[in-house]
């Protein structure tokens, strides 16, 4: 006796994702090169009562952008100090790009495309004449180091001043208590007065000084020095 035939049940198939867009390739805006990221780098020109920011947009590859990087940090290390607003842009614009400069740093070679080739790195930066634009920062570091560290506005118990020129208003200075010049060394300080009459308190005082700035008053009472 032959078995009823019975129909085999259908087998499920597997939900199928639906199809998402292809995945976006970057290649360098400038040589078409692969791989490419997306950044942008800056520059900034300082001239003394205005200003000039430059920009480059990417994508970039790795030897076009740190071409680019490069060339404008240079420009920058010498154009981009001479203004008093571009003293505090120009070392914020040398580290956005030296955070693209490492990122462009971890991408592989590129492999070149269309409608160019990659640009040559060229030398870093540091080995450029454009580098010696840091003694600009460095100088004038040292002139605000220096200023600071004569002004009597800064004195304090120990330090030895001098006072030299005429007696009604002489120019007092801080200096080295083995300069020469060093007549006085300062035995007390008193905030928010000019009156002198308060050195009294401090024991070996045979001079005073006083200033007021703004609203801020400061004595100085000065002993002999030696």
């Amino acid at each position: 006796m032959t078995a009823p035939f019975t129909n085999p049940a259908p087998v499920p198939h597997a939900p199928q994702a639906p199809a998402g867009p292809a995945p976006t390739v970057r290649t360098c805006r400038f040589c078409g090169s692969v791989p490419a990221i997306k950044a942008s780098l800056h520059g900034h020109q300082g001239f003394i009562i205005f200003m000039r920011v430059l920009t480059q947009h990417g994508p970039f590859c790795r030897s076009c952008g740190i071409a680019i990087c490069r060339e404008m940090s240079a420009r920058t290390l010498w154009q981009g100090w001479w203004g008093f607003l571009s003293l505090i842009i120009t070392p914020l614009v040398l580290l956005g790009n030296l955070v693209t400069r490492i990122r462009l740093g971890r991408l592989g070679e590129p492999v070149p495309g269309a409608p160019g080739t990659p640009a040559a790195p060229g030398k870093p930066v540091l080995r450029r004449a454009a580098a010696l634009g840091l003694v600009v920062p460095v100088a004038i570091a040292g002139v605000v180091a220096w200023s600071i560290s004569t002004d009597p506005s800064y004195a304090e118990v120990g330090d030895c001043v001098s006072a030299e020129g005429p007696n009604t208003s002489p120019e007092v200075s801080v200096v080295d208590c083995g300069d020469r010049t060093a007549a006085y060394v300062v035995v007390g300080t008193v905030e928010d007065s000019t009156d002198n009459a308060r050195c009294a308190q401090f024991p070996g005082t045979v001079a005073s000084y006083s200033e007021q700035r703004d609203s801020r008053e400061l004595l100085l009472c000065l002993g002999e020095n030696g």
